[in-house]
């Protein structure tokens, strides 16, 4: 008997279909886990590739940065971490084919923006344990030192124009030296006749004719002078107008209330310049009275010769006396006190001069260290074109606490921590090839940022402006211009901002503190202190800053201000500056531009199948014995 198999094949085609299937389902499954599992390996090579961060870079600046040669090192050191994922024995079989780096940051990308998340994280997490100001209150502190370094712009101003206000008084003095001398020469020939000395009386005239006509040349000088003077006033009151939008307060009602004297100056010099026209006419009709009298001088002593007694001396003298016009001199100038004039100059000399010197504790050497700066990032990168707004870095809360990390890391003037390159907070705020030039540099704005707080607080005092006025009063002298009182005045206001911002700085450099607003108390220069400044009687640092040393900031605090006005991008490349230089000294050849802060990858790889053995299953997938994958990846710092 014949037995049918159909039952059979149809089981076995049933069996062999959810066998298919399931296997079908089953490498679905591991398929999904092997794209898992390859995404983990992608993720897992960055966390082990970064993990190789620069260890000194952390260990002396707490900043995070992956040091590289080229890209390929970094391709080749993650196909190799990859690589060990794979070759583990598992249910998820694959061969990696490439890895691609997509995206690759340097720390010293994006002007630094990068150096900047770093720092401000670090700071974050506990680096701001202690800070001098509230980030919050980075705001005020900018205004305040932007006002400071205003206020001396304006100082300034007022000396050029003090200057040449002092110029203009010295022609008028030739002037009225000239009328003077034209005055006493009119009466030496008066009584040269009245004496019957012919002689005398030509020696007189002589000389009073050369001094008359010298009087044209002094008045071209001084009207020279009087339109130089008037032009610097447009030009002052037009750099007045830009920079008083810095100033807080009512403190540019006040400056402007101080340059009232130059207008009224002007407007009563140009009175006197009528005066002095006039003065030019009386010289030449004297010069023209002087030929008549010559002439009968001459006419006399002929008619003497021939016993003539038509013409005399004395007749020649009524004829000068009543034909000569006197000069009214009431305008005259006295000499004043040209001494303390001359030590306030000495002392406005001395702020002009090398600061450095001046203000450096006795026996301290100045570093005269280079800096090696050839392959510096901040020289090697182009000046970022805009854009910068909102990365890390520019918000003036993060430029406080950025400040503050300069502060921790960063070697300044008054640093124990020796090193070859000594001023590395001066160099970040100035950017010079040596350190002398960047202290030189810093120091000068120090002491522009003091002598605008000086000046500040001098125009405040009603009591420092009376002590001003009183000893311009006596350099001035008696004079018919009353505000040329004035204007001395404003300019000892000034040089005693000058004095008290040098004794400032000493104080500073000799590691004690000076508050940025002071008060009565914090005064530490009298103008008699100036004046003896002038004299070369420079007084001690330690003495200088007693009643200040208690409360203030200290040469640190300052430059963290100072620090607030730089450009945030130029401030962190320079930065990296510091941080190249001296890794480079135990690291030659170290580059901070080949330290990466960021990776993104791209992987490929080719998954093995596992349950695809069957042939209605390979039919299925025609023939197809491994699947693509791919992963990606990004890591930073």
């Amino acid at each position: 008997m014949k037995k049918s198999g159909q039952i059979t094949v149809f089981l076995s085609m049933c069996l062999l279909c959810t066998w298919a299937l399931l296997c079908v389902m089953l490498e679905s499954a591991r398929t999904a886990g092997s794209r898992y599992y390859f995404q983990v390996a992608a993720q897992g090579a960055l966390d082990t590739l970064f993990s190789g961060y620069h260890r000194r870079l952390w260990e002396e600046y707490r900043i995070f940065a992956l040091e590289y040669k080229a890209e390929e090192e970094i391709i080749r050191d993650l196909e190799n971490s990859i690589n060990r994922y794979l070759s583990v024995d598992n249910w998820y079989p694959m061969k990696l084919e490439s890895v691609d780096v997509t995206r690759l940051v340097n720390i010293s990308d994006e002007q630094g923006a990068f150096l900047a998340e770093e720092v401000l994280s670090f700071m974050r997490l506990g680096g701001a344990f202690q800070l001098f100001m509230e980030p919050e209150d980075g705001e005020q502190f900018l205004k305040d030192v932007t006002e400071a370094a205003s206020v001396h712009t304006l100082s300034g101003i007022y000396d050029g124009q003090e200057k040449e206000a002092r110029k203009l008084e010295q022609a008028v003095e030739r002037l009225i030296d000239n009328i003077q001398e034209q005055e006493r020469l009119s009466r030496d020939m008066e009584e040269a006749l009245l004496d019957d000395d012919e002689n005398g009386f030509f020696r007189a005239a002589r000389s009073c004719r050369q001094t008359a006509k010298k009087y044209s040349g002094l008045m071209r000088q001084y009207e020279k002078q009087a339109e130089t003077l008037l032009k610097r006033q447009q030009q002052s009151l037009s750099v007045m107008d830009d920079v008083t939008t810095d100033l807080q307060d009512n403190r540019e009602e006040l400056f402007r209330q101080q340059w009232n004297p130059y207008d009224a100056y002007l407007a009563q010099d140009g009175e006197r310049r009528k005066a002095f026209a006039r003065w030019e006419e009386q010289t030449e009709h004297n010069r023209n009275l002087l030929d008549e009298t010559e002439q009968m001088v001459l006419d006399a002593l002929d008619c003497q010769e021939e016993d003539e007694e038509t013409v005399s001396l004395r007749d020649a003298a009524d004829h000068w006396r009543s034909g000569y016009r006197r000069f009214d001199t009431a305008q005259n100038v006295s000499a004043g006190d040209k001494e303390k004039q001359g030590l306030l100059d000495q002392v406005r000399r001395l702020a002009e001069g090398s600061l450095v010197e001046l203000v450096m504790p006795a026996k301290t050497a100045v570093s005269g260290a280079v800096l090696p700066n050839e392959g510096f990032p901040s020289k090697e990168t182009a000046p970022a074109q805009g854009g910068q707004e909102k990365t890390a870095g520019n918000h003036l809360a993060e430029r406080v606490l950025i400040n503050e990390y300069c502060g921790l890391f960063f070697t300044d003037a008054l640093s124990k921590d020796k090193r070859q390159v000594q001023y590395e907070l001066e160099y970040v705020l100035q950017g010079y090839g040596t350190d002398r030039e960047n202290l030189e540099k810093t120091v000068t704005q120090l002491f522009a940022i003091r002598e605008g707080m000086n000046l500040i607080h001098i125009l405040s005092d009603a009591d420092k402006r009376q002590q001003a006025e009183a000893l311009a009063a006596v350099i001035t002298g008696v004079t018919g211009l009353a505000p040329l009182v004035k204007i001395v005045a404003c300019v000892i206001m000034g040089i005693w901002a000058m004095g008290e911002a040098i004794q400032d700085l000493r104080t500073l450099m000799a590691g004690g503190k000076v508050p940025l607003w002071k008060k009565k108390s914090d005064w530490v220069t009298s103008l008699d202190n100036i004046l003896d400044m002038g004299r070369g009687q420079m007084a001690d640092a330690a003495e200088g800053g007693q009643e200040g040393a208690g409360r203030g900031f200290t040469y640190q605090q300052y430059l963290k201000l100072m620090l607030l006005k730089q450009d945030p991008q130029v401030k962190h490349m320079r930065m990296l500056d510091v941080m190249q230089m001296n890794i480079r000294r135990e690291q030659p050849g170290f580059r901070v531009m080949d330290c990466a802060y960021r990776v993104d990858i791209c992987g490929n790889a080719c998954g093995k199948h596992m349950f695809f053995a069957l042939p209605i299953v390979e039919n299925l997938v025609r023939g197809q014995t491994g699947y693509p994958l791919k992963a990606s990846g990004e890591k930073a710092y």
